[in-house]
């Protein structure tokens, strides 16, 4: 008989899942990552990794970009749109995570994750192609391809 994530976390202080679908890259790549979870006993801050139940039973695994007073504003790092979550559909949070098949743990609590946190704001600005007019990031995109090809020569 399987158990469900909510029953693991249940009888063990962390558990270890691999993720699946690509919402959450670069930080975490497809059937490649290894996620360490806790359970949620206290509210969630912003940036915390949290994993929801919907209720149609899809689990999801996205960050925390606001807190409300009922409900989080929830993102993946690869995604634009962001989903509203109540609070009683967190299951548990993000303590760490292996890197791809390397194996290398790294905690939420290191600089390593302090330091990809710091660069959110930025990527996801990139992400949105509202702030740049397209002919604007075509260039910087050939200038790119440019330099790129000067290193492979």
């Amino acid at each position: 008989m399987n158990s469900t994530i909510e029953q693991e976390l249940a009888l063990q202080e962390h558990s270890f899942f691999q993720t699946v679908g690509d919402s959450m890259e670069p930080l975490l790549h497809n059937r490649k990552s290894t996620v360490v979870l806790k359970k949620a006993e206290e509210p969630l801050k912003k940036y915390d990794v949290a994993l929801y139940r919907r209720p149609t039973g899809e689990y999801v695994l996205h960050r925390v970009v606001k807190v409300r007073k009922e409900t989080y504003l929830i993102q993946g790092d690869n995604r634009l749109g962001r989903e509203t979550v109540p609070k009683e559909w967190i299951i548990g949070v993000m303590a760490g995570y292996y890197e791809g098949e390397e194996n290398i743990y790294v905690s939420c609590n290191s600089k390593k994750y302090r330091n990809y946190l710091k660069t959110l704001k930025l990527r996801r600005w990139l992400q949105s192609g509202k702030k740049l007019p397209i002919q604007v990031m075509r260039r910087v995109q050939k200038l790119c391809r440019n330099v790129l090809g000067l290193f492979n020569r």
